[in-house]
């Protein structure tokens, strides 16, 4: 269990910091008031804990199921992210200009889910 969240908290540290310097860099351009809707701190937060629910749920799952869990629970995690993309296109506000929201809330979907996969066999070699 140490290694999964030792494991958990390296890629949400790691995703975190990715995707803060997407945002900030993005952010830099100022082309509308996206930062409004995605502060920077909240999206990072919500990356952390992400992160990490998702490395102690699959912690558990291996545990139960083996590799036919965490097949399950990352088709489920990719499903969940195709998915999501259709808020930030569909979402309008008519206080502020949300134009760039979707150009930069899409690449921020798939920060997590990348870097999670990727770095998933690495918890769990058997080695």
């Amino acid at each position: 269990m140490i290694r999964a969240l030792t494991f958990g908290f390296i890629i949400a540290t790691l995703s975190s910091v990715v995707i803060g310097f997407f945002l900030n860099y993005f952010y830099a351009f100022e082309f509308d008031e996206t930062v409004k809707i995605l502060p920077i701190w909240k999206v990072v937060l919500v990356y952390f804990i992400v992160a990490m629910v998702l490395t102690i749920a699959a912690f558990f799952i291996e545990q139960k199921w083996q590799n036919k869990g965490l097949f399950a629970l990352n088709a489920l995690l990719s499903f969940f992210v195709v998915a999501a993309m259709g808020f930030p296109l569909k979402y309008t506000n008519t206080e502020i200009d949300t134009t760039f929201l979707p150009i930069v809330a899409i690449p921020c979907l798939f920060v997590l889910p990348l870097i999670w996969m990727s770095f998933q066999p690495l918890l769990f070699s058997k080695k």
